[in-house]
């Protein structure tokens, strides 16, 4: 729990354009439902978890199902369905990059302090790991937490079930990739 702390709060004082100089903190991209959206959200939290996640129509649905249930977010179903579909096309994964910005302390990127200098050791699964970790978010989220073996193989399939069709051969080959490089060293 405390890497995830430590990992949030250098991913949010590090992430450039998530708060603007105002202080009014970020903005999200324009499209039809983004005043629903911001207007629900914010009724609860900042809009820093939305802008940092990345992800398809069931990843959303998911989402904001589970804030109208555990959060009470206050949606008819036709905004539910507006809110998923804007969701979906502003901050999905053809969104672009989600980015990391300054490394949080103990992130394993090889000397690297912000995400833009982190370059992934040579291996077998490196390139699927730039092709496919790099679709939705830069490298600085893969570097920054090591993980057991048993946390690498969650987060593999949990992120290869959002984006693109991955074959079986592909999700080993990036598992053993980040368990090779990234893995959380027994103290």
């Amino acid at each position: 729990m405390l890497r995830l702390m430590a990992l949030m709060a250098g991913v949010l004082v590090g992430t450039p354009g998530l708060v603007h100089a105002q202080g009014r903190g970020p903005e999200l991209p324009p499209g039809d439902g983004r005043e629903l959206v911001q207007k629900v959200c914010t009724s609860c939290h900042t809009l820093v978890p939305v802008m940092m996640k990345r992800d398809g129509v069931n990843g959303w649905r998911h989402t904001v199902g589970r804030m109208v249930l555990q959060r009470q977010a206050q949606l008819t179903p036709a905004e539910f369905e507006t809110a998923v579909r804007y969701l979906s096309t502003a901050l999905g994964p053809a969104a672009g990059q989600m980015p990391t910005g300054a490394l949080p302390p103990g992130s394993m990127g090889g000397g690297a302090t912000t995400a833009k200098e982190v370059k992934l050791p040579d291996g077998p699964g490196r390139q699927l790991v730039e092709g496919r970790c790099a679709s939705c978010h830069d490298l600085g989220r893969v570097v920054s937490i090591p993980r057991t073996k048993e946390e690498w193989e969650s987060v593999t399939r949990n992120m290869l079930g959002r984006g693109p069709q991955t074959t079986p051969e592909q999700v080993q080959s990036i598992t053993d990739y980040l368990t090779t490089h990234f893995l959380e060293k027994a103290e």
